[in-house]
């Protein structure tokens, strides 16, 4: 019987995130979305506008955006383990 052995490279292609969405933004998700948020394997160096595209939400419907709590941009990059959390705009007076 052959012993298995670890392969000595493993390439990864992607990352895992966590996507929160807040406030009116899991009406506008088109799947079922878990009070827990999504965990999703994205292609490496997706971005934020990417992530929302990719999620089907109308980009004018995200307002702030924050990765492990710090406030993103649209052109930043998903990284691994992320938690992402977006949040639509925000009325009132």
């Amino acid at each position: 019987m052959r012993k298995w052995t670890r392969p000595s490279t493993i390439k990864r292609i992607g990352v895992q995130v966590r996507v929160k969405l807040l406030g009116t933004l899991p009406s506008s998700y088109r799947g079922i979305y878990p009070p827990e948020g999504l965990i999703l394997g994205v292609p490496a160096k997706t971005t934020i506008s990417g992530l929302v595209d990719m999620l089907g939400i109308p980009r004018e419907q995200v307002a702030l955006v924050t990765i492990n709590g710090l406030l993103a941009k649209a052109d930043d990059p998903a990284v691994e383990n992320a938690v992402i959390k977006m949040m639509q705009h925000l009325a009132g007076g």
